[in-house]
């Protein structure tokens, strides 16, 4: 019993101890429901039928407002997303083309097994970011905060900032 109360003080935090990675799991991966984002009903309405879409589509608007990156690039990006995103940051530059754009600071990559060629080319910058879903090819160097769950996977670089690892289940 007393272990039980001794780990009940830690349940909150999902034992992410990294502050923007709380931020993350708190505010993007599981946010409680006190507020939603302008573009939710046009989620709910767009998704109606895929709750998985749905999950991923209010994942990535919030992550990005949360992060708030000056180029995303989504190479394989759905309609339904994109004019979200524009909903709520139209000032945030979004590139949908096949090759990735010089200037791109956080990529969004849906089941694309080249992933890792992605990060290599961003590995240069001193903070950059990769949103991936499905299970892309192993991605090392220059990450310092990574969450993984069972169908996603979260990678950023920030300077000044340790290695961290989280898995969210």
């Amino acid at each position: 019993m007393r272990d039980y109360v001794n780990r009940w003080r830690h349940t909150r935090g999902y034992g992410v101890h990294s502050p923007l990675g709380f931020l993350i799991v708190k505010e993007c991966i599981r946010p409680d429901r006190r507020y939603g984002f302008y573009c939710d009903p046009y989620l709910d309405f767009e998704y109606h039928e895929d709750r998985r879409g749905l999950r991923h589509a209010r994942m990535i608007v919030r992550l990005l407002n949360l992060l708030r990156p000056t180029h995303v690039w989504m190479p394989d990006a759905d309609k339904r997303i994109i004019t979200a995103i524009k909903m709520i940051m139209p000032k945030m530059r979004l590139a949908t083309q096949r090759k990735c754009p010089e200037d791109t600071d956080f990529i969004i990559v849906f089941n694309r097994h080249d992933a890792a060629e992605y990060w290599k080319r961003m590995d240069s910058k001193e903070e950059c970011g990769m949103l991936l879903f499905g299970k892309p090819d192993e991605i090392s160097g220059g990450i310092t905060l990574e969450i993984e769950s069972k169908d996603f996977r979260i990678l950023l670089r920030r300077l000044g900032m340790q290695k961290v690892k989280y898995d969210i289940f």
